[in-house]
């Protein structure tokens, strides 16, 4: 398959991943958003979107497609080889994952195996943290506490608050009044982590009630620690529009700042800003500039984004010269 023709059908692939991965359901079956991108990227012999038409056929997902095993397990077969080949010569991470699936079903003739499944998922999760060179071993602790927590240590205080954020997460039918008034007081005390969790709580009403008003005080507190993630979601919030803190003018600064301090949410965040042209105008460049940024930082959800411009002709010479830059 010629560069272009493949650059082309991965793109195709990737639009319908992204709304898979989204599970919009009415999108996957009433409007063709989904479909219409997937049947074209099998067309220009995309083996990843064939295996997912295929693995459609076989199971009937989300009612998405009728249920047709035979043709589906005819695809599968034709499959196998092709996502081998991507694993092999480009560890391609979808692929790797998509190959567990002919042993977890099992597909197009395969053996049950546990152990190939576990293997293979292990070596998607790894080749997609290659591309970054980031470590994936972030032990038991739950992803947003990993996230939010892992790089402040002070003391005995910070012991205390893992451990009251850890009573939180893992006994949600318990009275949290008290370890939620440890939490407050490591906030008012300073720590950026406490205020930036608490914020988050009340943003989106996890543990206590929802009260935006609150949130803000307590991403506030965190910014004012130094948090660009606090800084980040205040910029969100005064853009979204939905309260009365809206200021356009000062989200988007909020934002930038953010981006500018290396943050991969918010670079990734003025990605999709360029990219949809709809608080700015459309700058494909640009979006191309942030998404890599994100990217490289560890934001994976960039990548089809990336992929997509890529494909657009008009911009193609303009990102290969920022590319060899």
């Amino acid at each position: 398959m010629k560069k272009d023709k493949r650059l082309q059908a991965e793109a195709y692939f990737q639009d319908a991943y992204e709304i898979l991965e989204s599970e919009k359901v009415p999108s996957l079956t009433s409007d063709g958003k989904f479909l219409k991108p997937l049947k074209k990227a099998a067309e220009l012999g995309n083996a990843k979107a064939s295996f997912m038409i295929g693995y459609l056929l076989c199971t009937g997902y989300k009612n998405i497609v009728d249920v047709d095993v035979k043709k589906g397990e005819r695809i599968l077969s034709k499959c196998f080889e092709p996502l081998k080949k991507l694993v092999d010569e480009d560890k391609d991470y979808q692929a790797c994952k998509f190959l567990s699936e002919y042993y977890r079903m099992p597909l197009a003739g395969h053996v049950k195996d546990d152990e190939k499944v576990e293997k293979l998922l292990k070596m998607s999760d790894d080749y997609r943290a290659a591309k970054l060179n980031i470590d994936t071993s972030f032990g038991d602790e739950p992803s947003f506490i990993a996230d939010k927590l892992s790089s402040e240590e002070d003391g005995e205080v910070f012991d205390q608050l893992i451990a009251a954020i850890k009573s939180l997460q893992t006994d949600r039918e318990s009275d949290h009044k008290d370890q939620l008034d440890l939490i407050s007081h490591s906030a008012k005390s300073g720590n950026m982590r406490a205020a930036l969790f608490l914020g988050d709580c009340y943003y989106d009403g996890r543990f206590v009630k929802k009260d935006v008003d609150l949130s803000i005080s307590y991403y506030e507190l965190a910014e004012s620690l130094g948090s660009l993630k606090a800084k980040f979601n205040l910029g969100k919030i005064y853009i979204d529009g939905n309260y009365s803190h809206r200021d356009m003018v000062q989200g988007l600064n909020r934002v930038f700042l953010a981006a500018k301090g290396g943050l991969k949410e918010a670079l990734y965040y003025l990605g999709r800003v360029y990219y949809e042209g709809k608080i700015v105008d459309k700058d494909l460049v640009k979006a191309y500039v942030y998404f890599q940024a994100s990217f490289s930082r560890g934001y994976l959800d960039a990548e089809s984004y990336m992929r997509k411009i890529e494909t657009q002709k008009g911009d193609r010479a303009k990102i290969l010269q920022l590319l060899k830059k």
